[in-house]
């Protein structure tokens, strides 16, 4: 693999990961956009002369499906297959993929059935269509259908990878774990040279328990030349489930391969998105100092990792290194803005969150942090405007109101007006059995709610997730501290250090919305804790 190639998958390892909080956001941008906007104009002019036409419902809900605009898409499909004459075959056949795909996408298998039964009497030789009722009608349940109509798509054509991998999964099912292989290996043998073929048998592999020899199929995926986002994303996420199983595979073909800046560098993603910080910089700086790579991201990523170890002034070098090359970079900026304002650079930290905020409008992160720094130059009042645009802007997030509730009550004396917002955070909970991840804990605790109810909640959520990084139990050590219970706060931080949850600086220093374990921070035991696990945070 040639060094702009590796470049080009460095850096969509890098955009994919700092993209997906914005999903939503750009979907809104893209759907709103003049060109967009002015096909709809022309459906709905067509649609004002005649109601009833139904080949312009349907387009416009391909269109809605498109955008992900599903409610929409739903509606307009519905009356087209309305007003379908039924002697119109191939237009009433693709509505009615069309709206069982929109059933699908929204999680109501059981409606799409029939109409992709109604579909394959239409269209009996459709392979599209075989495969979307044989996956649906798997995913519902109907195995025997699934496997009848998994084997008749193979029947109609053997060069089908749909068909093995359905099998696969279907034998998975049955406990047949041999032919569940052997049709893995038909899938693949069918199309070695396609990534999506890896990445589903690897998917399978992890049903199967074989977490390595999945992980080694998302990296022979990479070797393909096919799309590589869908593979980075899918390594991403078996990295949660099972960190080891892919951090050792990706050391291993670090061993194998050790001048490809790819594998190290995608090592160093995963290791950082699990606070492994101080791997992560050992692999970022391998790349520098071999000159793997210039990609000058790599100075960004070392700084985010530098910031969590609470290594402030290598951070700020690296991150303004990095900003030379890429000036509007968004995330960099923000995160140069965090770290003036823990080093006191007020004035410099609002100017770093203005241009955070000109290279992404309407960010909440940035929006906060601009906040946070009016606050600590006791502009309340600008302050309290910027957490309310970014709560406006975003309000199904629970921290930018515990972080305004937090400047309310500490640096305003507003204690009643806090806990409207500690109220507001609650009735955004939607996982109330998970009390942490949420952070309604927080908000119960400060609004004064039963300690010990909300702390039955909390042990309940320890109990049920595994907590492989130590992010939860980190959450718990500070919950428990706020609640005033540093012995159990430190139970948490150990079984939290245990896991590797290495930011320092969130141990040490982070002090923003009363989420964090300040209380435990003059506690000679948990100072101890830290010492006996230095490991995790310095190399000395």
């Amino acid at each position: 693999m040639n060094k702009s190639v590796r470049k080009l998958l460095i850096a969509a390892i890098i955009i994919g990961a700092a993209a997906a909080p914005a999903n939503a956001q750009r979907q809104r941008k893209t759907i709103n956009n003049p060109v967009t906007q002015a096909v709809f104009r022309v459906y709905a002019e067509q649609l004002s002369a005649d109601p009833n036409n139904y080949d312009t419902l349907l387009r416009r809900a391909n269109d809605y499906y498109h955008f992900d605009e599903y409610r929409k898409a739903l509606d307009d499909v519905n009356r087209a297959i309305d007003c379908t004459p039924a002697k119109e075959e191939d237009h009433l056949f693709r509505a009615l993929l069309l709206r069982a795909s929109i059933y699908n996408k929204t999680g109501r298998r059981e409606l799409a059935l029939p109409d992709l039964q109604k579909a394959a009497r239409l269209q009996p030789a459709s392979q599209r269509v075989l495969s979307m009722k044989a996956h649906t009608e798997l995913e519902t349940g109907k195995l025997a259908e699934a496997k009848a109509d998994f084997q008749r798509l193979q029947r109609l054509n053997l060069r089908n990878t749909e068909a093995p991998l359905g099998l696969a999964r279907i034998a998975l099912m049955e406990n047949n774990l041999g032919m569940a292989n052997d049709y893995l290996e038909q899938a693949v043998a069918l199309d070695p040279t396609n990534p999506d073929v890896y990445v589903r048998r690897a998917r399978v592999r992890q049903q199967m328990g074989q977490s390595q020899g999945a992980v080694d199929d998302l990296l022979l995926a990479l070797g393909t030349h096919g799309d590589t986002q869908p593979v980075i994303d899918a390594l991403m996420e078996f990295s949660r489930t099972d960190y080891p199983a892919t951090i050792a595979s990706l050391s291993n073909a670090v061993a194998q391969v050790p001048d490809n800046s790819m594998y190290r560098y995608l090592r160093a993603s995963i290791e950082k998105e699990h606070a492994h910080y101080l791997d992560a910089v050992t692999d970022y700086q391998h790349i520098i100092d071999n000159r793997l790579d210039d990609y000058r991201g790599i100075y960004g990523s070392i700084a985010e990792c530098q910031f969590a170890l609470n290594d402030l002034d290598n951070a700020l070098d690296n991150v303004e290194y990095a900003l030379a090359s890429v000036h509007n970079n968004g995330p960099y900026h923000l995160l140069r803005a965090r770290i003036l304002r823990h080093k006191g650079r007020i004035p410099q930290a609002l100017q770093a969150a203005a241009d955070a905020l000109a290279a992404m409008p309407d960010n909440g992160d940035a929006l906060c942090e601009m906040a946070l720094c009016y606050a600590e130059q006791g502009n309340t009042d600008e302050s309290m405007k910027l957490f309310g645009e970014a709560s406006m802007n975003h309000a199904e997030e629970p921290l930018y109101y515990l972080m305004r509730a937090s400047v309310l009550e500490d640096k305003m004396n507003q204690p009643t007006a806090a806990r409207g917002l500690y109220q507001r955070v609650l009735s955004l909970d939607a996982a109330p059995d998970k009390p942490l991840s949420s952070l309604s804990a927080f908000a119960r605790l400060f609004s004064g709610a039963d300690v010990a109810t909300v702390t039955a909640a909390v042990e309940k959520e320890l109990a049920a997730d595994p907590d492989t990084n130590g992010h939860l139990n980190y959450l718990a050590a500070c919950y428990f501290a706020q609640a005033g219970d540093n012995d159990r706060a430190l139970q948490a931080a150990e079984k939290s250090l245990k896991a590797g949850y290495a930011n320092l600086y969130n141990w040490t220093e982070y002090s923003d919305g009363r989420v964090n374990a300040a209380p435990l921070r003059d506690d000679l035991r948990f100072l101890n804790l830290l010492h006996r696990n230095k490991s995790l945070f310095s190399k000395d």
